[in-house]
């Protein structure tokens, strides 16, 4: 090992003397034969262990594929901008001396000219110093993601050490210099995607999100305007009437879904039917006269948790494949019982409407008497006749009474 190293210090070396004697010679001709000399005469010993030996005619393993970041998919100089920060602050440095001596000796145009060139030399080297700083945080910001496809903003700059602010600039001009050519924001600027497949899925999760919003917003829209229509149609109700009507709703739905399950063809479809309809007309008399909720209620409490339980009872016994005589009397019972609840809640529904009729009874009886009063009526003309003669009658007695007392009036005056 120690004559492999003073090997390495003797090449170096010549191959330094022979670089030295063509500068000073101004004679490069040789130089590479006289390297490659050099190179060649140099050697080092292959160490081979056992298990390389006995592995002779197996093939070299591969060479283990280096994995690149999402992030680092492009490859930056390190030294990017430094070149540029080179050249310009070369420039920079050569017209600054001119530009003072200008400035001392009064010349305003050799000033003004040397000002801008010194200027504009500064510019350069500045642009190039972000270019150099930008390609070191772009590694950096690499080493930190590593995987990652997507990251946040925030994370990254409390992984760095940096302010949010600063690491979100710092990507916005990676991504105008090309540094990452497939990286995009959100909509916030608070994530940002550096693969296709990120975007993608953001879009796709976007869409989603932006359908939600949509159907929350269509939700809370229709809420409100049930909201009125509930406000309208319980106007003047109380709280306890509001909530009874409420019931009586899920009821009505409760047997509609019930007889949606039942075929139309049978009996007891067709009774469901007539119960929804004579709910429906109770709940609307109601509406206009809560005072008959409470007699609804009671009824409501009493039927329905039994009429629920039947028809579900209903709804088993009809899924069954095989019809036995126990099935077949049960669902008889029950169709009976349903006829029994209809008629209970057909004579609620009539006597709601029993105080109209009286209402309607009164004001036709005394319509006919009015009618009958002015004779616009048979029996009314009738009664106008009768009237008439006994009116006359009563007339004609007393023109004759007077007729009389003025005959004994006319005679009491005249002389004896």
């Amino acid at each position: 090992m120690q004559n492999d190293i003073q090997d390495f210090l003797k090449a170096g070396n010549e191959i330094l003397n022979s670089v030295s004697s063509a500068i000073d010679r101004n004679d490069y001709s040789t130089l590479h034969s006289d390297v490659a000399r050099v190179v060649k005469s140099v050697s080092v010993d292959r160490k081979v262990n056992y298990s390389s030996q006995m592995r002779q005619g197996a093939q070299a393993p591969q060479q283990q594929r280096t994995v690149v970041f999402p992030f680092l998919q492009k490859n930056i100089s390190k030294f990017l901008g430094v070149p540029q920060m080179t050249i310009s602050g070369a420039v920079g440095a050569f017209f600054l001396l001119p530009l003072l001596g200008a400035i001392l000796s009064g010349s305003i145009a050799g000033s003004i000219t040397l000002g801008v060139i010194v200027a504009a030399s500064a510019f350069f080297f500045t642009q190039g110093k972000k270019k150099f700083d930008l390609s070191k945080k772009y590694y950096q910001y690499g080493s930190v993601l590593k995987q990652a496809e997507f990251f946040n903003i925030s994370d990254l700059a409390k992984a760095t050490m940096g302010s949010d602010k600063s690491v979100l600039k710092d990507i916005k001009n990676m991504i105008k210099l090309g540094f990452l050519p497939r990286a995009r924001f959100d909509n916030t600027e608070t994530v940002c995607m550096v693969t296709d497949r990120a975007y993608e899925q953001y879009l796709g999760a976007e869409s989603d999100r932006i359908a939600r919003e949509q159907k929350a917003e269509e939700d809370k829209k229709a809420a409100i305007a049930a909201e009125r229509a509930r406000n309208a149609e319980y106007k003047n109700l109380s709280d306890k009437e509001i909530q009874i009507l409420e019931e009586g709703k899920e009821y009505i739905v409760f047997v509609r879904q019930i007889n949606d399950v039942i075929p139309d063809t049978e009996e007891m479809s067709n009774k469901l039917y007539r119960l929804e309809e004579i709910m429906n007309r109770i709940f609307a008399q109601v509406k206009k006269d809560p005072s008959s909720a409470d007699e609804l209620h009671k009824l409501m409490n009493y039927y329905l948790p039994t009429t629920k339980k039947l028809l579900n009872a209903y709804v088993e016994l009809d899924k069954q494949p095989e019809v036995g005589e126990n099935i077949t009397q049960t669902k008889k019972e029950i169709d009976d019982a349903m006829d029994t609840i209809n008629m209970a809640f057909e004579s609620l529904l009539d006597s709601l409407f029993q105080d109209m009729a009286w209402d309607i009874s009164s004001d036709i009886s005394v319509m006919k008497t009015m009618m009958a009063q002015d004779g616009l009526t048979v029996e009314g003309q009738g009664i106008t006749a009768q009237t008439g003669a006994v009116a006359q009658s009563v007339v004609g007695q007393a023109a004759a009474q007077s007729l009389e007392f003025g005959g004994q009036a006319q005679a009491q005056t005249q002389p004896k």
